[in-house]
């Protein structure tokens, strides 16, 4: 539910492509999103193409019949910029919205540079505010990989493993209240496994903490881009997400949630 095609210009390969690429491997359906980008030092901004994207979607739709292939697209800070992306997709059918947060002010939260004026604790713990308020007036359907300023601070050379349902039990039990009390769907993106934080977004303890409090509405993302790491994680994301206790895995058609069995059929890689 989260793979990245060239219509995103951080990403290096097509629907059909990655279409293929799945029917080939086993597995039952695709979700990609496309970067819906308009912070002024994101690289992504300006790139969407609306019409662009879903005549892409729709070839690899007709290339693959036997595959489910979802339309969709992550709106970075949509807190700030929900309005603009609503209005760059009006009048078109997307299948879902997903809510990400790359950036506090002019900081990139994914790179090391955020890190050294201040504590990364401190980047953290913003991090997880500002997030609050990404769930505030929520225009999106899934949160997308929660805690990724993990890839900064591996970056920057530092400490990955605290965890922050330790340090601040209250604040994090306060986004993931926000995220069940909203029906907003949380996101388990493995892209992290194969980085050098060796994490899954969100943290296994947050995971874990969702699940304690009631959430049930997941899915699983590789957050692909490019070869070598297409689909990658996939199975230990799975595994993760029984060991945690949950039985389903979701996505959204239309807007509409439907749900997969995570057991006893393993998905591919």
């Amino acid at each position: 539910m989260h793979v990245h095609t060239t219509n995103s210009p951080d990403a290096a390969l097509t629907e059909s492509e990655l279409a293929h690429r799945a029917s080939a491997e086993g597995l039952a359906g695709l979700g990609f999103v496309a970067h819906l980008d308009f912070h002024p030092s994101d690289s992504c901004t300006g790139f969407f193409d609306g019409a662009r994207y879903q005549a892409a979607v729709q070839e690899a739709r007709t290339q693959n019949p036997e595959l489910t292939l979802l339309c969709g697209v992550e709106v970075g800070e949509p807190h700030l910029y929900g309005s603009k992306a609503m209005d760059s997709i009006r009048g078109r059918n997307f299948d879902y919205v997903t809510g990400a947060l790359h950036w506090l002010d002019d900081h990139l939260v994914l790179g090391p540079d955020v890190f050294k004026a201040v504590s990364p604790h401190e980047v953290a713990e913003r991090y997880y505010r500002t997030t609050l308020e990404m769930l505030e007036n929520p225009l999106f359907h899934i949160l997308a990989h929660l805690g990724i300023f993990r890839r900064g601070m591996a970056l920057a050379g530092l400490n990955t493993s605290f965890d922050e349902t330790l340090l601040w039990p209250g604040l994090l039990e306060d986004v993931l209240g926000a995220v069940i009390s909203r029906g907003i769907v949380l996101e388990l993106n493995t892209s992290g496994l194969r980085r050098r934080e060796k994490t899954t977004y969100p943290s296994i303890p947050v995971l874990k903490l969702y699940r304690s409090l009631g959430g049930t509405h997941v899915t699983l993302g590789s957050d692909t881009h490019r070869e070598p790491w297409v689909f990658f994680g996939l199975e230990e994301g799975r595994r993760i997400l029984l060991e945690a206790g949950f039985e389903n895995c979701r996505y959204l058609h239309d807007g509409e949630l439907k749900s997969y069995p995570l057991h006893p059929r393993a998905i591919t890689r």
